[in-house]
């Protein structure tokens, strides 16, 4: 069986990101990845590895259900994770009960979405069964 474990995400302003990825969403900076001072970083949830990669070029945004990609956390206190993205100001926080149920400022009792400063949507759910076959 096959594990991901990397993930690459390109980023208008990588310290930007790096900040958002850090104290926003919890995951540990590791280092700055490249020797040629390109300014790529690698950071970590301790079992997957995401590289921020510099990217100049310009791409349209997306609502969530366009995009191009989303991806999905688990995190053990889903509240304080919502009130800790609420206060670092990162667009896109609502909590999704169903497509048609969306609330931005309620707490979640199950997950919740988020946008990066990318616009990339990040699935955030305390569930651990949110996932079919993903054991934590």
């Amino acid at each position: 069986m096959a594990l991901l474990r990397h993930l690459a995400l390109r980023c208008r302003d990588v310290e930007v990101s790096r900040r958002f990825y850090e104290e926003a969403i919890g995951f540990r900076f590791i280092d700055y990845r490249s020797p040629n001072g390109d300014g790529s970083l690698d950071l970590t949830d301790g079992t997957l590895n995401i590289t921020l990669l510099p990217y100049k070029g310009t791409r349209p945004a997306f609502e969530e259900g366009d995009e191009y990609i989303h991806f999905g956390i688990y995190v053990d206190d889903l509240k304080g994770a919502w009130y800790r993205l609420k206060a670092s100001g990162a667009s896109g926080v609502k909590t999704v009960k169903s497509r048609s149920d969306i609330d931005r400022d309620a707490p979640p009792d199950i997950a919740f979405k988020v946008t990066d400063p990318d616009g990339n949507v990040i699935d955030v759910t305390g569930d651990p069964n949110e996932w079919r076959g993903v054991a934590l």
